[in-house]
């Protein structure tokens, strides 16, 4: 009772302190996607009103592994989200979200640390101070990164060694970027990782510069009293940054976890690389079905799909399952290439720009869309409307997907074989290059 009685504070104290401050924005809206975006004190917000009783809230932070001062720090610092801050304890933190029914998230990717929590709509006032509080004043305690941080690291790394999916993710990866975006995302054994380290890190990333506020559920009214309210002490700070530069060649790595041969070429995003990978397809749409896109004769083996990041896409065509399926997959997918690479029918470039397009647009729709719309309004400074993504996309031509499909056949691409590498076999033996 006690408890609760001082959640209900919270939510009431919160709830007049931000009717009591006046917004410093000026809101623009996409609307056909949903999202009205500002600029609150420095701070790029999104958000979409959505009808329903949950409101879902994350803080995108510019704070990826490929940003790492030192390596493994982006990860300790992500486990350490919702632990002590001066304010509340975590286990404080912990009671009063499941007093209100709430669930808090922290996520980490290439690109971004995600911190978001899903809540009844009432609650927004509770839940956007707590995760201010977590964002501009953790503790950071020595004896948590030892006690708390560190054995979740090593549980993380040895799940993620456990994936052979992910092994070779990591692989491909560190293949075509070597540093920044192919850095390992998670901690590795031999990293040493101090305090300092961490405490510098947080420092210099968790700004008003590096985060984006992304909701569903609210108006954008409400969000910029929010972080007026919330977030004015927060450090101005600079802007991560971090090139990207391809360069390819293939590692093989030895694993029990399963067999996957992975190949692929990065470059600054462009509409025809996901339209080269619709066309490839793979992935059925259809449950029970392979589908008819030309790498469906594969029987679900291969798939193509690009990887997004600010600033580069990585596509790439994995294959999985025996040594001898993969060969055999492997093989048909660089047919599927040369195929492409001789012409591509009306037909087929309809059906790749039609699901490049519903690729393109689903994937801000979910949960996770959120942090997508984070990282693109960290990128630009805007939501690109439905119509701009649309248009794009079908500007694509069957000579760019041709183009396309000539360079990774000609040059050199990355790759990586997780598995049982003495019997999985080597890119150049398909005809490609490494």
């Amino acid at each position: 009772m006690l408890v609760s009685s001082t959640s209900a504070c919270f939510r009431r104290a919160a709830s007049s302190s931000v009717r009591a401050t006046t917004s410093r924005s000026i809101a623009t809206a996409a609307a056909d996607l949903g999202f009205e975006t500002s600029t609150v004190d420095g701070i790029k917000i999104a958000t979409k009103d959505i009808a329903g009783p949950i409101t879902t809230l994350s803080f995108v932070i510019k704070a990826g592994s490929r940003y790492a001062t030192v390596p493994g720090v982006a990860h300790a610092l992500q486990r350490f989200a919702y632990k002590n801050t001066p304010k509340r304890s975590g286990l404080r933190l912990t009671r009063e979200t499941e007093l209100l029914g709430g669930s808090l998230t922290s996520v980490l990717t290439r690109d971004s640390i995600v911190l978001t929590a899903r809540f009844l709509k009432d609650d927004l006032p509770y839940f956007f101070e707590a995760l201010s509080d977590v964002f501009v004043q953790p503790t950071l305690a020595r004896h948590e990164l030892a006690e708390v941080v560190a054995p979740l690291l090593k549980l993380d790394a040895k799940l993620a060694d456990a994936d052979a999916a992910f092994v070779a993710s990591e692989a491909i990866n560190s293949a075509a970027y070597r540093k920044g975006l192919g850095l390992p995302l998670y901690a590795q054994a031999t990293d040493s990782i101090s305090i300092d380290n961490v405490r510098s890190y947080k420092d210099a990333v968790y700004t008003k510069s590096n985060v984006a506020i992304v909701a569903s559920g609210t108006d954008i009214s409400t969000l910029s009293d929010l972080v007026s309210t919330y977030l004015e002490t927060a450090p101005a700070g600079t802007a991560s940054t971090n090139a990207s530069t391809f360069y390819g060649g293939e590692l093989r790595i030895p694993s029990t976890a399963g067999n996957v041969l992975t190949f692929g070429i990065a470059a600054e995003p462009s509409p025809t690389f996901n339209v080269l990978a619709s066309v490839l397809g793979g992935a059925s749409s259809i449950k029970w079905s392979y589908g008819a896109s030309l790498l469906g004769a594969t029987a679900g083996k291969a798939y193509a799909k690009v990887t997004p990041y600010s600033g580069s896409s990585l596509l790439t065509v994995t294959a999985t399952g025996s040594p001898a399926e993969i060969k055999s997959a492997g093989a048909a997918a660089v047919d599927a290439l040369k195929t492409v690479a001789t012409g591509v029918s009306s037909e087929i470039l309809k059906k790749g720009i039609a699901g490049a397009k519903f690729e393109a647009l689903s994937g801000l729709e979910s949960t996770a869309g959120l942090a997508s719309v984070g990282e693109i309004l960290l990128g630009s400074g805007s939501v690109p409307a439905a119509a701009k993504i649309i248009s794009e996309i079908e500007s694509v031509t069957a000579d760019s997907v041709k183009s396309l499909a000539e360079k990774i056949l000609s040059e050199k691409v990355a790759a990586a074989a997780v598995g049982k590498v003495s019997e999985l076999p080597y890119v150049d033996e398909l005809g490609l290059k490494a």
